[in-house]
């Protein structure tokens, strides 16, 4: 009689072994990590307004991939295509000035449904470089680099399961002195783009 019970026992752990695997299961593939590549592009602006008033604001692009684990963002991107022709100083002499920007980042992302809001932190290494071509000083370069803080904020809609679509807002700092005067060419970033998950 003793035999009945025993095998009715092994039968209900086996079943709460199961149940209890499959949710386990059922979690882990619920918070396995994610990876994205993403692809935006916008506005930018220069916060220096004396450079803003040759250069006017610019357009660039920022393809980037990201790691996301419960909600914890890990990635880096490279923005670039800021590259703006301008007439400076008293003889309206031509310069052109260009910035490039990888960068590396962490954040939060909360994830409600197909909308994703966002926070990032992230450092910026930054190249910039303007020229003036003036008769009076051949070729006048100033170049060189410098890295920056970064802050973002945006949201993500996945209308299918393997892609989204994002819009961004971004601040990022950057005070140089090429010379013997501070300037500010950081500035804001409105981005939109789209982007793939894995």
């Amino acid at each position: 009689m003793g035999f009945p019970k025993r095998k009715k026992s092994i039968v209900v752990i086996f079943l709460v072994l199961s149940l209890i695997f499959l949710e386990v299961k059922g979690r882990a593939e619920r918070t396995k990590p994610q990876i994205e590549i993403g692809f935006l592009a916008g506005l930018r602006t220069l916060n220096n307004a004396d450079l803003k008033s040759v250069y006017g604001n610019g357009f660039i692009f920022f393809p980037s991939i990201t790691l996301i684990w419960r909600g914890i963002i890990f990635g880096g991107g490279y923005e670039t295509g800021f590259k703006k022709n301008g007439l400076i100083g008293i003889y309206q002499e031509p310069a052109q000035l260009t910035v490039n920007e990888p960068e590396i980042y962490a954040g939060y992302q909360l994830t409600l449904n197909k909308f994703a809001p966002y926070l990032k932190l992230g450092w910026g290494f930054y190249s910039y470089k303007q020229v003036v071509n003036s008769p009076y000083v051949s070729n006048y370069p100033v170049n060189g680099k410098k890295s920056g803080l970064i802050f973002a904020a945006g949201f993500k809609f996945y209308p299918i399961k393997r892609m989204f679509i994002s819009a961004e807002i971004k601040y990022g700092a950057l005070k140089v002195k090429p010379y013997d005067q501070v300037v500010d060419i950081g500035g804001m970033r409105l981005n939109g783009g789209l982007g793939i998950c894995f």
